[in-house]
This record gives C-alpha cells, structure tokens and sequence, in this order.
C-alpha cells in the first residue's frame, strides 16, 4: 500500500500544474455547459447531475471535480439515514450539519464503498475534499485526526488517477501533502460573520498574517493552493479582487452559500501565468 502510494504522489507532482486549472470556480447550484466553458476548473455538486449531464459540462472541456464531504453531513444527502444510524458527534450550527464519526470502520467503509463511488461513476475528473476541519486539534473531535488521514489515503488509493483537492485542515498536510494534488483554503481576505450574517473585509494586518501561514505550508508542503472569499457587493468584491491580485494565487469570490457562478470570470476570479505557483 505504501508503495503505491509513493507512485501515485510522485505522479502527481509532476501532472498537477496549478496555472492549468486557472481561471476556476465553485458553485453548489446547479450550473450549464454555458456557464462553465470559460473555466478551467469548477467544483460542483454532484447531486444535482446525472452521468450524462456530468459529460456534458466535461464537453466544454473544463475539469468538473465532485464535491464530497468527510468530516460532516446535513440532513439532505441521501446517504445521511446510514451515517445516522452509526450515530452523530455533535452539530455544525452554521450549516445544521451532524459531524460524523470517523472512528467507526462502518462510517469510513460506508464514505468509500458506497458515497464516493455513487459520486465518481457520473465522470467527475476528481473531488473536493471538504469539513476536513470538523476534526481540528481545537474541537472535542481531533482525536478523529489518524482516521480522518487514513480516509483521504484511501480516497487516494482507490482514485489514483483523479484530481485531489483538499479544503482547509492545515493541520494535517504533513500527512496528507503526499496524497493530495492541492488544498485550499476560504476567508483569506474577507471574513464573513455567521452570527450577523454580514461580509466583512479582514484589515491588512490580519491578511498578512494569515497569508504567512499560508505561504509556509504551501511551502513545507509543496503543494499549491486555491482561496475563495466572500463578498455580496460590487464594491467589496472590486475591492477584494484589488488584494488578492497581488498574491499571484488562483482565487474566487462568490457569495456565502457559493450558489454564483457568472458565465464570465473576470470579475470574480484570475488567470495565473505558467510563472506563478
């Protein structure tokens, strides 16, 4: 197993190109051909498709990667009865949410036999990796870390070929960095406010901060990251764009619930050159 492993990271260092994937985007409403074609990249949810309009959106020639989610689930995923069965870990009272309990063989066996294979025979050319943070060393379930890793390995394993990109869950890249293709990571600039439900810009300071830590385990790491931040005005995504230009990373702007996908991305997410990592 360890070996493959090492093959398959080795492969993908050299095929993962980050400008390729540039201009990207992500939207979990249901999107067309049309408002894809002019991405590289978009993350979608696979729910809304059927294998034939999956080929569809791939005819455009844009990479089409699934959405899948490993450390929690809501009450509308067909397959939430069998998490709910294993029992829960708690609520997610942003997004209603239930974490789901990685420590039981059943629930990872279930993700793997069962969740990702419905989602990967419609022909997505990979999968978002996301609430990978519902296991941080700061929540009551980081000692769901070790299985959380041992999922994304087996993701890797049983996906050689396919584009893996986690969200967020810095905290285990050192495990994860040779398994994966990208991660990415949300807020970067802005900041939104749960509570109030309100777009906030992060002052300058903040960003530097945040773009640091970044920075350093993209480079402990070496693999390279996408950002999406939120705004819901003109002005404020004029003005995020002005920051994130400069950063020369691959970014997208949308609105809080990432139902957004405009038929034209220049306003909302960049090009990078072959120069830029």
């Amino acid at each position: 197993m360890m070996v493959a492993l090492l093959t398959q990271c080795s492969g993908a260092k050299k095929v993962f190109k980050i400008h390729d994937y540039t201009p990207f985007g992500v939207c979990y409403a249901k999107v067309t051909p049309d408002q894809v074609k002019n991405y590289q990249m978009v993350i979608v949810e696979p729910d809304f498709y059927t294998k034939e309009e999956f080929a569809a959106l791939k005819l455009t020639g844009t990479k089409i990667i699934a959405y899948s989610t490993l450390g929690e689930v809501d009450g509308n995923r067909w397959y939430y009865p069998m998490l709910e069965k294993e029992g829960f870990l708690g609520i997610n009272e942003n997004w209603n949410s239930a974490f789901i309990n990685l420590e039981k063989n059943q629930v990872r066996e279930l993700i793997l036999n069962k969740v990702l294979p419905e989602i990967m025979q419609k022909g997505a050319d990979g999968l978002f990796l996301d609430t990978i943070d519902a296991v941080s060393p700061e929540t009551e379930r980081g000692y769901l870390k070790p299985y959380m890793v041992q999922l994304i390995r087996e993701i890797r394993a049983r996906y050689p070929d396919k584009i893996i990109i986690q969200n967020a869950g810095l905290f285990l890249l050192d495990q994860t960095k040779e398994v994966i293709d990208a991660f990415l990571t949300e807020d970067l600039a802005s900041n939104y406010d749960f509570d109030k439900k309100e777009y906030n810009l992060r002052p300058a300071g903040e960003l530097n901060e945040r773009l640091s830590v970044l920075n350093e385990y993209a480079q402990e790491s070496e693999r390279p990251y996408f950002i999406i931040d939120f705004a819901d005005t003109d002005a404020n995504r004029k003005q995020l764009r002005s920051q994130l230009d400069t950063l020369g990373r691959p970014y997208f702007i949308s609105n809080i619930e990432l139902s957004e996908l405009p038929v034209i991305p220049d306003s909302v997410s960049n090009t990078l050159r072959k120069s830029e990592k």
